[in-house]
């Protein structure tokens, strides 16, 4: 039988990938895996779950139930089940592939920080700031230790460890802002702007996100001049990435 190499793919803020090539894959694998990724990216989500499903057991079949290769696969489960605001359905596909990763890789591992980070923007969707700043924090921590044992790869590792940072200054921010820590909470949401701004540019989602919740802040501080300016960024970024 033909057999495929699979490739890393490590992602920042969405899209699916495969963890690092252990082994390769048959062609049948292969090709489930690239319907699963067409299907993504056309936002065909729960057209695709099926084909995750039965990726993952093939996977398990070839490399085992502890493989990463399997990991990454729960992985992109737990993904498209939370694209479709299921997060029930992803949260234990989540933590199962973090356990394999854990495991398998250690702690120090990107795939691990993309696990944790993964639950962190799963409860910040549904508004477990706690929660979610508990994971980012743990992304982050992970990708300080990927950098310093790897620094072939540091160009690459940095952006995505910028971004952690990013996350998680902003639901530190969020969280301080819930218990009213207004000055705490301004200096975090500063800090994680200057991150996102440079790492993601100015027309990102994920900055207009971040205005946002900034001036609400900055609402609740007697400060509506401040938090204006701030809702007009959001809306003239939205107004840019819809177009």
């Amino acid at each position: 039988m033909l057999r495929i190499v699979l490739v890393c793919v490590v992602g920042l803020l969405g899209g699916l990938g495969v963890s690092n090539s252990f082994g390769q894959s048959s062609t049948e694998l292969r090709d489930v895996q690239i319907q699963v990724k067409e299907m993504f990216k056309h936002q065909r989500y729960r057209e695709a779950v099926p084909f995750a499903q039965r990726a993952i057991r093939l996977s398990e079949e070839e490399f085992g139930l502890e493989h990463p290769t399997t990991a990454a696969f729960v992985f992109n489960l737990a993904k498209l089940y939370q694209k479709q605001s299921q997060y029930k359905d992803a949260e234990p596909l989540y933590k199962r592939a973090l356990a394999i990763r854990e495991n398998a890789l250690g702690n120090g591992h990107a795939d691990v920080a993309a696990s944790y980070n993964s639950l962190g923007r799963l409860y910040d969707a549904q508004g477990q700031l706690a929660d979610a700043e508990h994971f980012y924090s743990l992304a982050l921590d992970v990708m300080t230790v990927a950098l310093a044992d790897d620094p072939h790869v540091i160009n690459a590792m940095s952006r995505i460890a910028a971004t952690y940072r990013a996350e998680a200054y902003h639901n530190r921010a969020r969280l301080l802002h819930e218990q009213e820590n207004y000055g705490d909470a301004e200096n975090l949401f500063g800090a994680a702007m200057v991150i996102m701004r440079s790492t993601f540019g100015e027309k990102h989602a994920e900055v207009a996100r971040a205005y946002e919740n900034y001036a609400a802040l900055l609402r609740d501080m007697g400060r509506p001049e401040d938090a204006a300016e701030k809702e007009e960024y959001a809306r003239a970024i939205r107004a840019r990435r819809a177009r």
